[in-house]
């Protein structure tokens, strides 16, 4: 039991905090013992005493006032550290804010860009086909025509071989 009771105690004692009850604890004791010194009236050994308890007690305070000075500058760095990652954080956001917009502005224009040229192809093949239509009703009213002409001298012929025909006298026939 005293085993582990020596463990736990020791375990205390080498942390920051136990180390700093500890040295009060012993300023403590130092002021106690030159007080019962004095009581005793054993005075060359209560102002030894009383003199080692003066310079225990403030090398406790200032060792107390680094220590907070010390954890003061560190919290001031750790918020400067913060402070100086919030900048670095807004001004990554900025930069992916501008390059969304350039990124959306370069997908607006080659929208533009690809509409407007499809709008061209499409114009191009309209008047392409308007053209071929054109042509193809010219080259069908080309035929119908020469089939008519044709059709006419064939008439022509035919009504001229007519007349020739009942033109020539009958032999008996």
């Amino acid at each position: 039991m005293w085993a582990a009771f020596v463990r736990q105690f020791a375990a205390y004692a080498i942390t920051r905090r136990g180390k700093k009850l500890f040295a009060l604890i012993g300023v403590l004791a130092l002021c106690f013992g030159a007080a019962l010194l004095i009581d005793m009236q054993f005075y060359v050994s209560a102002s030894f005493v009383t003199l080692l308890a003066a310079f225990s007690a403030v090398a406790y305070v200032v060792q107390h006032v680094k220590i907070k000075r010390a954890e003061h500058q560190r919290l001031l760095r750790k918020a400067e550290i913060a402070r100086q990652r919030a900048i670095v954080a807004q001004a990554r956001l900025e930069r992916i804010d501008t390059a969304k917009s350039a990124l959306r502005e370069a997908v607006t224009g080659a929208g533009r860009l690809v509409a407007d040229n499809v709008n061209a192809v499409a114009n191009e093949a309209l008047r392409i086909s308007t053209e071929t239509t054109d042509a193809f009703e010219r080259a069908t009213q080309r035929t119908a025509d020469a089939v008519e002409a044709i059709a006419r001298t064939c008439l022509v012929h035919a009504v001229r071989g007519w007349r020739l025909l009942k033109a020539m006298p009958r032999n008996g026939y």
